[in-house]
């Protein structure tokens, strides 16, 4: 076993999958004693790199290189036969723009439009935040807001759903200026909704519940029905699910589409499931060992992200069938994670939120070594999302922090 001394050599091969930075030559004999700050040195050399700021990672195994290659090598057993393989690519930088809005209450989920930023509060009301920081109060529920999702976006409003306490789904127009007309109230769970989600095509809503079903719901501005309703004076506008599927044993936690045919749920069943609509059916079940709390969809990646209350966040591959149960284990939580979502740039990164106060940005290639805490709150951060430029988390801390990445 290699001993971490000054006079000590090391074979190491670098490698990478980024194309514009690989090299003819890779393989080298080093000291044990160097470090990330060597390599670094070394790469730019032979990349020919003079920017100051430009700066790389380098993986070994499953983690981030942190500390000397002899330290690894002692620690993983490694002989100085062997050829310590590391792992290279571009730093990710780390924008220390945050702003931190304070609401009034329980953030239970965040949504993000290109101009705007939505909160569903456990009073019941939807706080906006536009680019300038300024917010709005929408007032949609009575009860606890446990989902919010944006349906759709013109110049001068935008069509949000938010799911509740209340069992309900609400659907709503908001304005550039910010007045609510709530359009319909879709009604068909028997118990809290948990989760929503948009289509890729925008034609269709699903939704968790619960009751342990999901449900699928026409997001089409009139039907029929519509007109019939409107004829009764004060009349309320509900719909009606389109589809219902039960399949979970116990509370269905969330759901996404993978496709505009197929959509992915996760509960405290310890399952994911496949469910395909045209089919009206479940097509895939994947078993794990702990009650699963949110799950988010990379068509980048072709991988399923989920949270668990193990404090595991873990990748599935839906194509590899029931006998390659989980592609990779993210481990850095230190309790329950409660939200999960991917980058809208990257098939390898994602963020997650934990009830441990921290969201955390993760490069799914080091499953043991997160990339960067995104600001720490003051209590369980319930939700997370990332798109259009920004991460998203809300707490149980009545904040919401907004980073920029």
């Amino acid at each position: 076993m290699l001993q971490a001394v000054p006079d000590q050599q090391i074979q190491i091969r670098l490698v990478t999958t980024e194309e514009e930075y690989k090299i003819d030559q890779n393989v080298f004999s080093l000291a044990s004693t160097s470090s990330p700050p060597e390599l670094q040195d070394l790469l730019k050399n032979l990349l020919d790199i003079a920017e100051e700021d430009m700066e790389f990672s380098f993986r070994v195994g499953d983690e981030l290189l942190q500390h000397t290659i002899g330290k690894y090598c002692e620690q993983t057993r490694l002989t100085g036969e062997d050829i310590l393989d590391v792992y290279y690519f571009k730093k990710r930088s780390i924008s220390e723009d945050v702003s931190v809005h304070e609401v009034d209450d329980w953030v239970g989920s965040v949504a993000i439009s290109k101009d705007f930023v939505y909160a569903g509060l456990y009073n019941g009301q939807v706080t906006r935040i536009s680019s300038d920081g300024t917010s709005q109060t929408l007032g949609i529920h009575s009860k606890p807001i446990k989902t919010v999702s944006v349906v759709k976006s013109w110049d001068d409003k935008e069509l949000i759903v938010t799911g509740s306490l209340d069992q309900n789904l609400g659907y709503s127009v908001v304005s550039q200026s910010g007045s609510v007309e709530k359009l319909y109230t879709l009604r068909g769970h028997t118990e809290t909704v948990t989760g929503c989600s948009v289509s890729p095509s925008r034609e269709q809503l699903a939704s968790s519940s619960w009751d342990t079903y999901l449900k699928v719901w026409s997001t089409s501005l009139e039907n029929q029905n519509d007109k019939e309703q409107k004829k009764k004076e004060g009349a309320e506008l509900i719909r009606t699910p389109i589809l219902t599927l039960g399949g979970h044993a116990q509370v269905a936690t969330d759901c996404v589409w993978k496709d505009n045919s197929q959509i992915l749920t996760v509960s405290y069943d310890m399952t994911v499931k496949l469910w395909d609509i045209q089919l009206m059916s479940c097509v895939e079940t994947l078993q794990i060992n702990s009650a699963l709390q949110c799950v988010d969809w990379s068509d980048k990646a072709k991988l399923v992200a989920t949270g668990s209350s193990d404090r595991y966040v873990r990748l599935f591959d839906p194509r590899g069938g029931s006998e390659k149960i989980v592609h990779s284990t993210l481990i850095g939580h230190e309790t329950w994670v409660s939200g999960v979502s991917w980058s809208p740039t990257s098939d390898v990164e994602l963020v997650s939120a934990s009830y441990d106060n921290t969201t955390l940005l993760w490069d799914i290639r080091t499953t043991k070594s997160y990339l960067a805490v995104l600001g720490k709150h003051e209590d369980k951060v319930l939700c997370c999302a990332w798109d259009e430029g920004r991460v998203v988390s809300g707490s149980a801390d009545k904040t919401l922090r907004i980073s920029k990445l």
